[in-house]
């Protein structure tokens, strides 16, 4: 009777061991498919924020240059012969003043006098001898000294005129100084403003990545514990398995006759 009860209970444990590992493989599929669900999900955001991130460096970028460009001084705007501060802008500032005239000198008898505006094509000139020279205009040979130079005095120009040359190249360069601080302050303003912008678009995707893993982290816990207990059970199993398996050996040789051999 011991031997048919311990044999029964190891079919039984048999069986329910059968059924243990297929309901594990079920849950192993399901939780595979979970996790992976879980792993496409985030990748898909770690690309959705990736974007933002590109979106908000370009949408700076592009704004400094136009904000750049608005104020004048873009890259058309600057001379890579960037000879005594002459700069594209520069050189429209100094254009516009010297076309205009206007400067006030005193003469050599002391006399204020109002200096003409220049010839566009002069003022051309002018900048071309300044920036072929290095920032400088040619000095007039001294007649009576060879190799000396007239102070002053220059080979192609009167003084008044370099000198509201100069003058001009002074305030176009303070006018510029001026237009990069202000470009300055627009550029901070508006990477302010764009760092605001993706705070609360990387805000709510946040919110929304975490609607969609929050049921899929909870099947997936759900899941987990469900294969632990699982497996808990089939090591028990295994164990009273073993058990029985000694103890109907150990009954099929209580029972077994020996006619007097044993």
């Amino acid at each position: 009777m011991a031997l048919l009860l311990a044999m029964y209970q190891k079919m039984r444990l048999i069986r329910e061991k059968n059924q243990l590992v297929l309901d594990q493989t079920k849950v192993s599929s399901k939780l595979s498919r979970v996790q992976k669900n879980i792993e496409r999900t985030q990748k898909r955001y770690t690309s959705l924020f990736a974007n933002l991130d590109s979106q908000a460096k370009m949408m700076q970028s592009q704004a400094k240059i136009g904000i750049q460009n608005m104020f004048g001084l873009g890259l058309n705007n600057n001379s890579m012969l960037n000879y005594g501060g002459m700069t594209g802008f520069v050189m429209n500032v100094v254009g516009g003043m010297m076309q205009q005239g206007g400067f006030k000198y005193k003469d050599s008898e002391g006399a204020e006098q109002t200096l003409a505006g220049m010839s566009q094509a002069d003022i051309q000139k002018m900048m071309a001898e300044y920036m072929q020279n290095g920032g400088k205009f040619t000095p007039k040979a001294d007649p009576d000294n060879e190799g000396k130079y007239l102070q002053n005095q220059y080979e192609n120009w009167n003084p008044e005129q370099v000198q509201a040359f100069m003058l001009a190249i002074q305030q176009g360069q303070m006018a510029q100084q001026q237009q990069q601080f202000n470009a300055q302050q627009m550029c901070q303003q508006y990477e302010s403003n764009v760092s605001i912008w993706l705070y609360a678009q990387k805000s709510a995707l946040e919110a929304e990545q975490d609607a969609m893993l929050e049921p899929l982290n909870y099947e997936e816990t759900m899941l987990e514990l469900e294969k632990e207990q699982k497996d808990t059970r089939l090591q028990r199993i295994n164990e009273e398995i073993e058990t029985y398996k000694q103890l109907v050996s150990q009954e099929v040789k209580n029972t077994t006759p020996t006619f007097g051999l044993g």
